[in-house]
C-alpha cells in the first residue's frame, strides 16, 4: 500500500478534495448572482490537477513538487477570490490553507516566494474591490499571511531536524542491535563449542577410564561401539584393527548385523580408503538393495599398526553433524592411543615372561654347574653327572629332542659319542663320525672352535652336511641343529656338544644356542679337570 500512495498521488487527492470543497461552497452558498463561471473554474481545475498527476506519473522522476505547480493552485485561489466577490469574499482563507500545505516543506527562498505570490494574487484579486474593505484589515491580512508562512517554516524546520535526529537515534539503536545480537550470537556459538567440547572431553574420559587396565582387545572393541552411539546411530558399524606388520590380517569387528554386500564393500576398501580427512564420505549404489554411504577414520601408527572406524548407513539416514564428525575424530585418537598401549602392555608382558624364564633357565644352570662340580669332585666320575645334566637341559631347560656329547678319539681320528639323551634304543658307540670334513658341521665346530648353527630354512649347506656312511646315522640327522665345541682355559677345542629338534621341528632360539655356549664352557672345565687327575694318577 505505501507504493501506492506515493507523493504525486498525494498532491492530486489534495487537489481533488480542494475543488470539491471549492464546489460544494458554490452549490451551498451561493457566493455569486452568476456561479456558472465558479462551475467552469472549478471543473478547470479539477482537469488541471489530473493533467499535472499525469505529468508527475509518468515524466517526472523526482518526488518534490514544482513550485510552478504551487503558484497554479495559487492562482487558482485568486480566481476564487475575484469571481466570487473580491475584498468581501471568503476565499481569500484559502491562501492561507495554500501556505500552510507548502510553507514547512520548501526552503526559505521558496517560503517566501510562496507568501508573496500568495500577496500579489491577494491583492490582484481584490482589485477594484479594495474601496469596499478597509485598509487595516487588509494589512492584517496579508501579516497574518506572512506570520504563518514564517512560523510554519520554521516548525517544519524543527520538524525536519527532530525527524533527522529520530533518524539518527533509530540508526544508532538499529546498529546498537545488529552489534548486540553480533556480540549474542558469537557467546552463543562460543557457548555451543564448550558445550561440544565438554561433550567431547566427557567421552574420552570415560572411554579411557573404562578401557584402562584391560588386557584383551575384544573389550576394548566393544567399548568403541559403545563410545560410538553415545555420539550417533548409524545403521552399522565396522572396527578394523591391524596390530602390526607381523599380523598383516585384519581384525574385523562389525555391530547391527550389517548386510553380507555393505560388509563386503567396506572390506574391499580396506583399512585405508584414501581419504583425505576424518569423516570423508564415499557411497555405493548396490541395485535394488538401495544407496550406502560410509564414513571413515583412519589412524595408523609408526609400528604400521592400524584403527579405522567404518560408520555405514542408508543414504536416506545419513545424517552426521559437523560437530559429530570433529568427536569421532577425538575419540579415534583415544582409541589409537589405547590400543597402542594395549599392545605395548602385551609385549612388555610377554618380554617380562621371556626374562623371568631367562633367569630361571640361568639359575638352572647354576645349579646344574654346582651339581656337576660336586660330583665330579666327590666320586671322580663325569658320565654319569653329565648325562643328567644333558638331560635336564633337553628336556627341562631347553626343550631340545637330542643333545649329544662328542670327545676325540685322536688314534682314530674319529668324534666319539660320549654321553647322549633322546636316541632310544640306538647303540651309543655306534654314533661317531672323522674329525675330517666328512664329519659335516660336528667335526667342523671342533676344528675351527666356532659354534654352528642351522635354522632349517632351506637345504643344509654342503659344508655342513656327513659324508656317507655316517650320513645315514640316525640320532645325529636334522635339519635343525646346533654344534657348539667345548674349549678349555687353554683354548683348545676338547669336544662338541650338539643338540637338534629332529621330531618338533621348531627353530632353536638365540637364547638357547647362548645358554648352551655357557654350559658347554663349563664341561669343558670339568672335563680338562679330570683329564688332569688322570694324567697325574698315571
Amino acid at each position: 500500500m505505501s507504493g501506492f500512495f506515493t507523493p504525486h498521488l498525494h498532491r492530486f487527492m489534495l487537489r481533488v478534495l480542494f475543488g470539491a470543497g471549492a464546489f460544494l461552497w458554490v452549490v451551498l452558498g451561493k457566493p455569486s448572482p452568476d456561479p456558472n463561471n465558479l462551475h467552469f473554474l472549478i471543473l478547470g481545475f479539477l482537469l488541471y490537477s489530473i493533467a499535472i498527476f499525469v505529468w508527475e506519473q509518468n515524466w517526472q522522476s523526482l518526488p518534490r513538487e514544482n513550485p510552478v505547480f504551487v503558484v497554479g493552485d495559487i492562482l487558482f485561489v485568486g480566481f476564487l477570490i475575484a469571481l466570487s466577490g473580491g475584498a468581501q469574499s471568503e476565499m481569500h482563507l484559502l491562501l492561507y490553507f495554500m501556505v500552510a500545505l507548502r510553507a514547512p516543506y520548501h526552503s526559505w527562498t521558496q517560503t517566501f516566494m510562496i507568501a508573496g505570490v500568495a500577496t500579489l494574487v491577494d491583492i490582484a484579486a481584490v482589485g477594484q474591490t479594495f474601496r469596499e474593505t478597509h485598509w487595516f484589515d487588509f494589512v492584517v491580512r496579508i501579516l497574518l499571511l506572512w506570520f504563518l508562512a514564517i512560523t510554519l517554516r520554521v516548525i517544519g524546520l524543527r520538524s525536519v531536524t527532530e525527524k533527522q535526529r529520530s533518524e539518527r537515534l533509530s540508526r544508532e539503536l538499529s546498529s546498537t542491535h545488529d552489534e548486540v545480537r553480533r556480540y549474542t550470537a558469537a557467546l552463543e556459538k562460543a557457548n555451543a563449542e564448550k558445550e561440544m567440547r565438554l561433550a567431547e572431553i566427557n567421552l574420552l574420559h570415560r572411554f579411557v577410564m573404562e578401557v584402562r587396565g584391560i588386557d584383551e582387545y575384544d573389550p576394548v572393541y566393544e567399548k568403541v561401539f559403545d563410545s560410538v552411539h553415545s555420539v550417533c546411530e548409524p545403521a552399522w558399524l565396522f572396527l578394523l584393527h591391524r596390530r602390526s606388520p607381523d599380523r598383516s590380517e585384519l581384525i574385523t569387528r562389525t555391530f547391527g548385523d550389517p548386510p553380507k554386500h555393505v560388509t563386503d564393500w567396506v572390506l574391499e576398501q580396506g583399512i585405508d580408503p584414501g581419504c583425505e580427512s576424518d569423516g570423508a564420505r564415499t557411497s555405493k549404489r548396490f541395485g535394488q538393495q538401495g544407496d550406502v554411504e560410509s564414513r571413515h577414520f583412519v589412524r595408523c601408527h609408526e609400528n604400521q599398526s592400524s584403527v579405522t572406524l567404518v560408520l555405514a548407513f542408508p543414504v536416506k539416514e545419513a545424517v552426521l553433524l559437523e560437530e559429530q564428525v570433529e568427536i569421532l575424530s577425538a575419540l579415534m585418537d583415544s582409541v589409537e592411543m589405547e590400543l597402542e598401549l594395549l599392545r605395548l602392555r602385551r609385549d612388555l608382558g610377554r618380554s617380562n615372561l621371556g626374562l623371568s624364564e631367562s633367569n630361571r633357565h640361568l639359575t638352572r644352570l647354576h645349579e646344574l654347574q654346582h651339581e656337576l662340580s660336586k660330583t665330579f669332585l666327590a666320586s671322580g666320575d663325569i658320565s654319569g653327572v653329565i648325562q643328567g645334566a644333558h638331560e635336564i637341559m633337553a628336556k627341562d631347560m631347553f626343550e631340545l629332542d637330542r643333545l649329544n656329547l662328542f670327545l676325540p678319539d685322536e688314534e682314530r681320528g674319529m668324534l666319539q659319542c660320549f654321553t647322549s639323551v633322546g636316541i632310544e634304543d640306538y647303540p651309543q658307540e655306534d654314533i661317531q663320525v672323522p674329525i675330517d670334513e666328512r664329519g659335516g658341521a660336528i667335526s667342523m665346530a671342533f676344528r675351527e672352535g666356532r659354534t654352528i648353527f642351522f635354522d632349517g630354512r632351506g637345504s643344509v649347506p654342503k659344508e655342513l652336511r656327513l659324508a656317507s656312511p655316517y650320513s645315514k646315522i640316525p640320532a645325529i640327522r636334522s635339519k635343525i641343529f646346533v654344534v657348539v665345541p667345548l674349549i678349555n682355559h687353554l683354548g683348545q677345542v676338547i669336544g662338541v656338544i650338539g643338540a637338534d629338534r629332529k621330531h618338533t621341528h621348531r627353530p632353536i632360539s638365540h637364547e638357547t644356542v647362548t645358554m648352551l655356549e655357557f654350559f658347554a664352557r663349563h664341561v669343558a672345565m670339568v672335563l680338562s679337570i679330570s683329564g688332569s687327575i688322570k694324567g697325574g694318577d698315571a
